[in-house]
């Protein structure tokens, strides 16, 4: 008799996995399945993480999804990057996961393990994401694999790939090139982008900073202002309010005027026919500044170049925001009065109109301290302090001085572009006003520099004394007042 063919053998009904956390466990092949698409995973083809989540009738592919308290899910490494948010924003795919070893000899060049099984790098759990805890790996093998990303300062869901911040290659300069052209009849705004708006190839909003998602659709990219030496562009979310011309201002203008006459209370509405104020805002140095000291002033919204032109003659400098925004103007009058005039304010035009607001109440109290008598113009006060308190009148005219935003208007308006935030959720791909408002304030309190240091001191002060008596303080003694709390004797 012939003996009976050899047979190929059947591959495990168990699935046996080991990680750091839960130790061991086993799977049924079939009940090994992802909790983001609910298909199958095959740990030798496939590489796959877990993820702790507590359990809920949503997470019911365990066996344990019944009881209290968390559970480990397995997850495509893909689906993993969906379910949690981990997505580039730049090019919407997962963002890349990077195993580094303790040992150089457990490193995958010198292990030919299969993906998922026991010292292989694909089996191996991300870090966490945000609301869960950390997933464990795929076996203890001295090794620890991270989600690799550069991240937005304030947006959490606004992170992209490392590499979008390397150096620019033929080939993404070619798609770059063939991207801009589509949008902008064929003009590369990369060519000419100064470095401080872009990292590596991707643009930054100027008004929110976030990243021009520029590999995906066209209609989520971001809108050009008009710079042809900058190359600026705003997103979708900033353009709802952007300011693009000197009659744009206007009303933005009377709103910081109000704040100065009424909240802060340094400025009077009286004039007196003495005092009235030129048509280059010279005005007489005996007296305080008055509201049409203020309105007299004209106010111009430019593009970088002028800006830039206008800035050179100006000390201006010591912030790290990624460009000058705004610059205030003055002329010395050597006339009876040898006095000082305010003869403009420039504002960077293609700004949202919440961030243009503020800038123009920072160049307001540099015109109100120009135009005081209690501070001459041959005395200056130091950089560190006439900027702290020009940024402080900003910070507080954002949080007090504008209108409140309407919600269900500004919703509205993201739903007519197909970007509605979902119910519930914060959408970092489309802020809403309030959320960019925020971020206005957020750069204030976080810069560095001169900027920042003398707004932090500031505001201390303020918190301590009110804006008039921080204001008298810095005419008599030219700096901020010292605010260090005496320690309490035993």
């Amino acid at each position: 008799r012939h003996p009976p063919p050899q047979q190929t053998p059947k591959p495990p009904r168990h699935i046996h996995t080991s990680r750091t956390l839960s130790g061991e466990r086993r799977y049924h092949r079939p009940c090994f399945l992802c909790l983001h698409c609910n298909a199958p995973i095959d740990p030798q083809t496939q590489s796959f993480c877990y993820a702790k989540l507590e359990n809920t009738a949503a997470n019911n592919n365990s066996e344990r999804s019944g009881e209290e308290g968390e559970d480990e899910h397995p997850f495509h490494r893909e689906c993993f990057a969906h379910h949690f948010g981990w997505m580039c924003v730049v090019c919407e795919k997962p963002l890349p996961m990077v195993t580094k070893f303790n040992n150089p000899t457990d490193d995958p060049s010198n292990n030919t393990a299969a993906p998922g099984a026991p010292g292989a790098a694909p089996g191996a759990a991300p870090t966490p994401a945000p609301g869960t805890s950390a997933p464990g790996t795929a076996a203890p093998s001295g090794k620890s694999t991270k989600v690799e990303f550069l991240k937005h300062p304030f947006f959490d869901k606004e992170r992209m790939c490392p590499h979008h911040a390397g150096p620019i290659t033929e080939q993404v300069s070619r798609h770059v090139q063939q991207q801009r052209s589509a949008d902008a009849a064929e003009r590369s705004s990369r060519n000419t982008t100064t470095s401080e708006e872009v990292i590596g190839e991707i643009r930054r909003c100027a008004g929110c900073h976030r990243f021009e998602p520029l590999f995906a659709s066209r209609a989520k990219h971001f809108i050009d202002v008009g710079d042809s030496d900058t190359g600026r562009c705003v997103c979708l979310a900033c353009c709802r309010t952007v300011v693009t011309s000197s009659e744009d201002v206007i009303p933005l203008w009377d709103k910081v005027i109000d704040f100065f006459e009424g909240p802060l209370g340094l400025i009077t509405s009286e004039d007196s026919l003495n005092g009235a104020s030129g048509v280059l805002g010279y005005r007489d140095p005996k007296r305080g500044v008055t509201r049409r000291d203020l309105k007299n002033i004209p106010i111009m919204v430019v593009g970088h170049e002028a800006l830039n032109d206008n800035m050179k003659q100006n000390a201006h400098f010591g912030s790290n925001q990624i460009m000058t925004r705004g610059i205030c103007l003055s002329e010395h009058c050597a006339g009876d009065h040898n006095s000082i005039g305010v003869t403009a304010i420039l504002c960077l035009s293609g700004l949202p109109a919440d961030l243009t607001a503020s800038i123009l109440a920072h160049e307001a109290t540099h015109a109100w301290i120009k135009l005081h008598p209690n501070f001459p113009f041959t005395d200056p006060l130091p950089l560190r302090v006439e900027e702290g308190i020009c940024q402080l009148v900003a910070h507080l005219f954002l949080h007090d001085g504008l209108d409140p935003i309407d919600d269900k208007a500004s919703s509205t308006h993201s739903s007519s572009t197909g970007t509605a935030p979902s119910e519930g959720a914060e959408d970092d791909s489309n802020p809403s006003d309030e959320r960019l408002r925020q971020y206005f304030r957020f750069c204030i309190e976080t810069d560095d520099g001169v900027y920042g240091e003398g707004f932090r001191l500031a505001a201390r002060a303020y918190a301590k004394l009110g804006i008039q008596e921080l204001l008298y303080h810095v005419a008599v003694h030219r700096d901020f007042p010292s605010l260090d709390i005496p320690q309490m004797k035993k």
